[in-house]
């Protein structure tokens, strides 16, 4: 549930046949209040998807930092009926332990129709949120119906909770309209929209509400039969508390060709609109670039 727009092009780099792999991974975020955070991660899998993940995690701010490790089991299985994509470990951060994980657990009940469930579990990576020790678990059911080869919606519905006594109900959607197959163009709107039952908490962004939505446009192009290409930006409204503001996002990636052996992503994201479980809103600035390589042997 994070604002990883990783989650829409993660097919690009998962293999069709299982085998045994290494991997590495980094995650590198700055906003515009200087706040940085760094991950980096290597893992086995074997030829069944069991695996395992570690790395190194690091946060900075002006005047502050902190830094920490994080170790999981992983499991990961995709075939023409299902997708599952599972993690469960631990992470040590400032001298206070979480047991973090994520479930991604998608059902095809027919060509036209999926339904899923989401489930993370993390520590909210923000400077007060990391010095008082605050975690969170997201769930959320899932839904993607294709109503024709064009038109398709995708909802998802669940709540987060805090544990700084805080839930927050969550809904989002994205209604998507190809316009050309060749090139993967597609035309887009995605609303978000959740409230806080125990609202301005000081440790994360929490609005009593916020409403938003945004429209926009994607493409994912396969480039010379060497590598593909993908691209989004979007704009639109958020609403909070009362007030109204302009929203945009835009993200850019690189990616091995799907059926390729070596398997590896490329990909930034610049937003000015709050990461779901932490940051700010307003004149708040947001980006992200993270890379993943997968070698089979």
């Amino acid at each position: 549930m994070k604002g990883r727009f990783l989650g829409a092009l993660v097919v690009l780099w998962a293999c069709s046949a299982q085998a045994q792999s290494v991997s590495g991974s980094f995650f590198a975020t700055q906003d515009s209040d200087d706040f940085r955070e760094s991950k980096q991660t290597l893992g086995y899998a074997t030829g069944a998807g069991w695996g395992v993940r570690a790395g190194a995690l690091h946060y900075t701010a002006p005047g502050w930092s902190a830094s920490g490790s994080l170790a999981a089991a992983t499991y990961k299985q995709i075939n023409k009926n299902r997708t599952i994509d599972a993690s469960l470990g631990t992470a040590r951060v400032a001298g206070t332990s979480y047991w973090v994980g994520a479930l991604d657990y998608m059902e095809h009940l027919n060509p036209a129709t999926a339904v899923g469930l989401s489930l993370e579990r993390d520590l909210v990576n923000s400077i007060r949120g990391i010095d008082g020790g605050v975690h969170f678990t997201a769930l959320a059911a899932v839904l993607d119906h294709a109503f024709n080869e064009q038109f398709n919606v995708g909802i998802a519905a669940g709540t987060a909770l805090f544990s700084n006594d805080n839930q927050r109900p969550i809904l989002r959607t994205r209604w998507n309209y190809s316009i050309s197959e060749r090139y993967g163009i597609n035309a887009y709107v995605r609303t978000r929209s959740y409230h806080n039952t125990n609202a301005y908490r000081p440790e994360y962004f929490s609005p009593e509400r916020l409403r938003e939505a945004s429209a926009g446009l994607s493409s994912r192009f396969e480039v010379a039969q060497a590598f593909v290409l993908s691209a989004s930006i979007d704009a639109g409204q958020q609403r909070i508390d009362g007030a109204s503001d302009p929203i945009w996002r835009g993200t850019l990636g690189i990616a091995s060709r799907r059926n390729s052996a070596l398997q590896w992503f490329l990909g930034i994201e610049a937003s000015n609109t709050a990461p779901l479980f932490a940051g700010r809103t307003g004149s708040y600035r947001y980006t992200s670039a993270t890379g993943r390589v997968s070698v089979p042997f």
